[in-house]
């Protein structure tokens, strides 16, 4: 019994030995830089997935609700309408589904190929009642795009669908260029198209942090937050305000960033061709998620 026990203590110790041993690499390797880039190899094919779902409430600018009516006995200082005669509503759900083939690489882009393989929409103009997306005939649309390792994009043909333009254009110079440890930070600045007018465009300054690794070191867990204005250079009357939340995934094997949640948050004072200026809020959720096709 004697022996069998300290057989027994001397296993655990050496299996304790072992982990510990583990999990100080783990630490050591968190610790040291790591380069973090968009890099998919010759011949992959990654499918993508983007849902997104946007928000938007309008309201003439500087009415009141009905609880703030002023005094009936001063009409003079009546509001020229409450605010629920006026609010406008819209709810529209969208999913695409799209694939990326890599077809050559340099020293510091990845030319790819994508093409849309399903579109599934749906739109609502009453609060809180949203249908389920409906799927429609996907356009035919392929378009040739190039992808720094940073993550910043240019696409090569003009007629690219919307779709296929809101998953792959401009998306945005994320990640580093430089080896960053866990922990640090760093500041991006991109344009992003304002919902709520057509043609203009807001821009974003984010702050990104990275995390953590998991996965024994494969994924790169990335934080960002940022703060939204107007770009004058993009054109566009509105004034904007906003916030922009979210976390991403970099699978550091795939090199490739494998899933994004974000919301953007913003308010913008419309200014239409006719009628009153408009206060319009809009939420945009959006949640890509990315893999290699087998």
């Amino acid at each position: 019994m004697t022996r069998s026990f300290a057989a027994g203590s001397r296993r655990l110790i050496v299996v304790a030995g072992v982990l510990l041993c583990a999990s100080a690499s783990t630490r050591t390797a968190a610790a040291q830089p790591v380069l973090l880039q968009i890099r998919p190899r010759m011949g992959d094919t990654i499918s993508v997935r983007m849902d997104q779902q946007v928000e938007m409430t309008g309201v003439p600018t500087g009415c009141v609700s009905g609880a703030a009516q002023p005094n009936s006995r001063n009409p003079a200082s009546a509001p020229a309408r409450l605010c629920g005669e006026g609010t406008r509503s819209m709810t529209t759900r969208m999913e695409v589904f799209s694939r990326a083939i890599v077809k050559g690489s340099s020293s510091n882009t990845t030319t790819l190929l994508a093409m849309t393989d399903s579109i599934r929409t749906s739109a609502s103009s009453t609060p809180g009642k949203n249908p389920a997306p409906t799927r429609i005939s996907a356009p035919r649309s392929t378009i040739e795009f190039r992808v720094a390792t940073d993550g910043g994009t240019e696409i090569s043909n003009a007629d690219a669908s919307d779709e296929l333009r809101a998953i792959f254009h401009q998306m945005p110079a994320m990640l580093s260029r430089n080896p960053v440890s866990v922990g640090d930070k760093w500041t991006r600045e991109m344009r992003i198209p304002q919902v709520a007018e057509t043609g203009a465009n807001g821009r974003v300054r984010a702050t990104f942090q990275f995390d953590s690794l998991g996965r024994n070191g494969d994924i790169a867990y990335i934080s960002m937050r940022g703060t939204l204005s107007n770009d004058r250079a993009g054109g566009g009357a509105s004034e904007m305000s906003g916030s922009l939340t979210g976390v991403m995934q970099l699978d550091r094997r795939l090199a490739w960033i494998t899933e994004t949640r974000a919301r953007i948050d913003a308010s913008s004072i419309v200014k239409p061709a006719t009628g009153p200026p408009m206060t319009v809020t809009t939420r945009i959720t959006q949640h890509l998620k990315a893999a290699r096709v087998r």
